[in-house]
Parts: structure tokens; sequence; C-alpha cells
């Protein structure tokens, strides 16, 4: 989904109402209709809203009240309490019309808070992207209520209809007040401010809401949405393992032979048909006996002895620690033999800030924000998207910089990650993150969107292993294994 202004928004509205391609009316039913289906569509909300009893809509005066009154009737919910910033009377024409088409709506004069027995939906309907400035007092009543009952309870869930209130479309700039979504709606494009740095616990999970009927002008950044699966590979029905991929792995040491099993099956998962594992003698034995059957644990005397020939791509960094200077410099050389895409994580990454490695031709770079710091100390001062840009300028690379909000850049293009959550804050996901990376890269993919995709279906896996497992606080990285490139959720 592209990222644009909401003028751009409006503007793009107002042609397709002006040529007299739909109606108002219509143009709200076609909204509520995608945000419905996408909330279906999407494994953690599809289950989380079927179990929640009840549904508060707060409604302002805007079209964007008339969005939140349809969702909540198109869910299933025949009871809809409605707490309004305005009376109804001064509501948009098309809100009234959802009210007068939903089965009961019962209007609360008083706060709800304390919280009622129960778990919650609540609907953000008050205001839309074209809102500027601080919230009057009579909305951030409101706010503050919804962030309340949010918090009250872990059960209860805030949906956020085209943007949280209180969070500016544009600037990204956040009102004191301003709403703390579980899940906020993007409807026809992802608006510039939700993607600023401040705003991720304000938007939480973005599933970008289209509108086929509106002709939008296209952008350089966008969002990622179910679209990407178009770049899972097809493979021809006579398929064997050499033509799906090899990917060659130097990872692992002792201490932290777990990141070298995770990353290499999660190569084996994400699709490549080879998966070479190569490790030190001290490290051999254990990693043998640990990993998947199916990934070829292969034992070097030092990385000189790593072959260059053969692979499609090749990941070195997770779990590896500190090589000898004779293995770094055998790591440099191999580096700049290989003419595959090379991922490089972790220690790797360490090893590339302090000038120990050299550039690869073909770099797809898989940083935290400390990682990032290291290879850029500038990006303390910048933005994320700051800080990619101005890196790229002198790195060229495809550069994955992990975070709540991943990004994914090359210099040309820029994706915003949507899948994943506060679930998957523990150790291991970068290593099955890096893998992933490395077994569709091997599969024919591009570096950019090997390292999108794999963001993506990362995300994916953990929240379809979220609701597996009765959404638990936590995933364990090796949760998402078996979900990774399924396409049935």
């Amino acid at each position: 989904m592209f990222v644009l202004s909401s003028h751009q928004m409006r503007h793009a509205e107002q042609e397709t109402l002006s040529a007299g391609v739909t109606t108002s009316d219509e143009l709200m039913d076609a909204a509520i209709n995608s945000a419905v289906s996408e909330l279906h569509r999407d494994a953690e909300y599809a289950k989380v809203v079927q179990t929640l009893p009840r549904v508060v809509v707060y409604a302002g005066k805007g079209k964007n009240a008339g969005d939140a009154v349809g969702i909540a009737r198109k869910l299933g919910y025949s009871s809809i309490t409605l707490r309004c910033a305005v009376p109804v009377e001064q509501m948009a024409p098309e809100t009234r019309r959802q009210l007068q088409l939903a089965t009961k709506v019962q209007i609360a004069m008083q706060p709800l808070f304390p919280a009622p027995k129960g778990a919650l939906l609540m609907i953000d309907g008050l205001l839309g992207s074209g809102a500027r400035g601080g919230l009057r007092s009579e909305y951030a009543e409101l706010t503050r209520e919804m962030n309340a009952l949010r918090n009250a309870d872990i059960r209860n869930r805030l949906i956020a209809v085209d943007i949280p209130t209180g969070l500016d479309a544009d600037t990204g700039a956040v009102d004191p007040a301003a709403v703390r979504a579980d899940v906020s709606l993007a409807i026809g494009c992802v608006k510039p401010g939700m993607l600023a740095d401040g705003a991720i616990n304000h938007v939480g999970r973005l599933i970008g809401v289209p509108l086929p009927c509106v002709s939008l002008p296209h952008s350089a950044v966008q969002v990622a949405d179910n679209d990407l699966l178009s770049l899972l590979p097809r493979r021809d029905y006579s398929c064997y393992k050499n033509q799906a991929g090899r990917v060659r792995i130097i990872a692992g040491s002792i201490g932290f032979l777990g990141a070298a099993q995770m990353c290499s099956e999660a190569a084996l998962r994400a699709g490549a048909g080879l998966v070479e594992l190569f490790c030190l003698p001290e490290s051999y034995d254990l990693l043998a006996l640990r990993v998947a059957p199916e990934i070829m644990v292969r034992r070097v005397n030092d990385f000189a002895e790593v072959p260059v020939e053969g692979a499609q791509t090749l990941l070195i960094g997770p779990g590896m620690g500190t090589p000898s200077a004779q293995n770094t410099a055998a790591l440099g050389a191999l580096i700049e033999r290989v003419d595959c895409p090379v991922v490089l994580d972790a220690d790797a990454l360490r090893l590339l800030a302090a000038g120990e490695l050299p550039w690869p031709r073909h770099a797809i770079l898989t940083p935290h924000t400390g990682e990032m710091l290291a290879l850029f100390p500038q990006a303390a001062e910048l933005s994320r998207a700051e800080a990619a840009a101005q890196f790229l300028l002198h790195h060229p690379c495809t550069l994955l910089l992990k975070g709540a909000r991943t990004l994914i850049a090359n210099g040309t293009s820029t994706l915003y990650n949507s899948t994943g959550g506060p679930f998957m804050a523990n150790g291991g996901q970068g290593d099955v993150l890096a893998g992933v990376v490395a077994g569709l890269a091997a599969q024919g993919l591009s570096c950019f969107h090997a390292a999108s995709l794999a963001a993506y279906l990362c995300g994916r896996a953990a929240g379809i292993a979220n609701v597996q497992l009765g959404c638990p606080l936590s995933v364990c990285a090796t949760d998402l294994l078996p979900y990774l490139t399924c396409t049935d959720h």
C-alpha cells in the first residue's frame, strides 16, 4: 500500500466523486467492506473480534464516525454502544445513514470508566486524517477514556479507523491525549505521520484498507500488505532440490549454537533446496546433533575452507562470536570472491562496522538499532527513515533495519513492514529473519524483494502462531518456523 499525504488522499477521493465514479455513500460502504475484509484476513484480529462480546464506537461529527459504525455493524455486532463527541444531528449525513442501518444503537451519555465487566472492543472514529492541531476538550476526554479502558484489561482491543485520534496524519506529531490503538486501519493509503518513530505506540498494528474505486498516485514509499505473497516463487512440478537454491551459512559458536540452528532451519523452511552450515571444530559435534537432519553441517578447520562456488546466497554472522584474525581475514576474502547475495547479520555486522570485513557486491544488511548505530553513528541524531536514506547514500546495499516497524530500503525504494507485534520481543527472532532472507534470495528473488518478503513472512508467521497458541504474551522464534510460507491463512 502506498504512503501518501492526507491532501493527496482527499484530492483523489474528490476527483473520484466529481467524476461520478461513485457516490459518497457508496465510497463509505466500500471502505467499510474493505476494512472488515482485511480484519477477517488478519489471523490475529479475525479471532480477537469474534471473542469480544461488546463494542463501543467513539464518534465525532465527520465521515470517520460512519466508517466506525459501519465496521462494528459488519463485524456482526447487533448492539452498538455509541460515545459521541457531538450530538447525532450534527454528524455527517453518511454517518447518520450508518446509524440508521445498525440494528440497535445505544448512546452512552456518561463515561464508561471504570470499565464494565467483560472484554471490550473499542473503535475510534472520532477524527480522521484531515484533523489538525491539538485535541479539543470534548475529544480529549473521550480519547483518555479509550486509553483507560484499553489499559484496564489486557483482553480489550482498540481499533483506530484511518488514523488514531490525536496523531497528525502528515507530521506524526502526537497530542498528549492521543489514542493508543492496538491496530490502525489505514483507509485508501498509509499517511506518513503513521510511520513516524514517535507514532508507533499510538498506531499499533498497521493494516492497509484498499479502495480500488479510487485512483491513487504512485509513491516510492510503501507499506507491506498481502500482495507481497505474490513474490513467493512458483515452482515447476518437476522442481528438485538443486533448482530451489543453495544457502551457505557461517554461524554459531560455543554458547550461541541456537542462532546457527534457527537461521539454518529458517532458510530451509523459507524454501531453500539445500542448506549448508559451516562451523569450526569446537562447535561441530554439538551442531551436528541439534540441527534439523536436512541441514548439511560442514566441519572446517578455518573459514578459508568454505568453498566459493556453488551457493546462491551466503549468510554470515548469527551467533558467530568473535573470530580469530585469521578467520576474519578468510571471511573477507570469501566475501570479495563470491558474486551472490551476501546476508550479513549480528556478529558479521559488528566486523563490518569496525572495517574488518569488505562490503559485499550484493549486500543485504539486517541490523537492529544498536547495530545500526555501530554502522552509522550519525543515526543517533536522525529518524530511522532519515538514517536509512543517508546511510544508503554512502553504502549501496539492501538495508533491513529491524524494529517495531521494520524498514527495508535500497536507495530507490522503501518499504515498511506491517506484520508482527510485541509478542515477538524475545531472542532468536533476528536469526530466523536472517535465515528467511537468505532462503528467499537463494531462490532468485532480488535482494530488496527477499528482505521485504522475509520481514512480512516472519511477522505474519508470528501472528498465526500467536493465535494458534492462544494469544500468549510471547511467541518464541522457533514457533514461527511451521508457518513461514503457508498461504492458507
